[in-house]
């Protein structure tokens, strides 16, 4: 079996298992053992509804959500570095704020990326960007002068914004990003809001989790509520308190 493992593959160690990780305050917390992260990596990106986007994206992990299974973000934070610098996984900046990335496998990435313009003039520039400047390196953005240093001039930069494989950062400097990735961020703002305006309207601005999970979803929260509870436990904007009777979902701000 091959040591390079996707995201997304059932059988590797970034696999994505079919059942639902447990939530804080369900289970006791694992530690921030490699196994851990990796693990915790796997049963969020399950999660992801391929589907819903027409398996035009490869699945996407906010770094925050595995906070919310792993307790010791620094081991979160060094281990996806140590994927990213092996080449695994590849860390994003998607327009969420500064400190909320991204993490895709790099091969998925490579593989929707040239999907997406097969057979098309822009195929053999992908191409080429991804070989020369995706593969050769782990950096989230690329300035102006390392682009001409990899060969790319200012219409292949232009090409390669149009075909969402950059977004610009600022004069001269341009993010790498996943084509499409806009529908996956108008989705998760708006079952964030769906979720906390849910927990807002309740009494006590409480929620038991088990409402969530065996209850109808709420409207606008179509990526999924346990991937939306990821990410506002690890985004810290829901707190999760353990009772005799199940945790409970609150506010941060209460």
């Amino acid at each position: 079996m091959s040591r390079r493992r996707r995201l997304g593959d059932p059988n590797g160690a970034l696999g994505a298992k079919r059942r639902r990780p447990e939530l804080p305050g369900e289970a006791p917390r694992p530690d921030g053992s490699p196994a851990a992260v990796e693990a915790a990596l796997g049963a969020v990106a399950g999660l992801f509804p391929r589907r819903l986007f027409g398996d035009a994206l490869p699945p996407l992990v906010l770094r925050h959500q595995l906070y919310s299974l792993v307790p010791d973000r620094t081991a979160v934070d060094r281990h996806l570095n140590r994927l990213r610098d092996e080449g695994r996984v590849r860390l994003l900046h998607l327009g969420l704020g500064s400190d909320a990335l991204g993490v895709v496998s790099l091969e998925l990435y490579r593989d929707k990326a040239l999907a997406g313009v097969s057979g098309t003039p822009r195929e053999g520039l992908v191409r080429r960007f991804l070989e020369r400047a995706v593969a050769a390196s782990p950096e989230l953005s690329f300035e102006q002068s390392r682009m001409r240093e990899l060969g790319f001039g200012d219409g292949d930069i232009t090409l390669l914004v149009s075909s969402g494989l950059l977004t610009v950062r600022d004069a001269g400097s341009w993010w790498l990003a996943v084509p499409g990735v806009g529908r996956f961020v108008r989705a998760l703002l708006r079952g964030r809001r769906a979720l906390l305006a849910l927990v807002r309207r309740s009494r006590q601005r409480q929620v038991p989790l088990r409402e969530l999970q065996v209850g109808k979803s709420p409207p606008g929260t179509r990526l999924g509520v346990p991937f939306l509870l990821h990410d506002l436990l690890g985004a810290q904007l829901l707190v999760s308190v353990p009772t005799a009777s199940g945790p409970l979902l609150r506010l941060a701000e209460s």
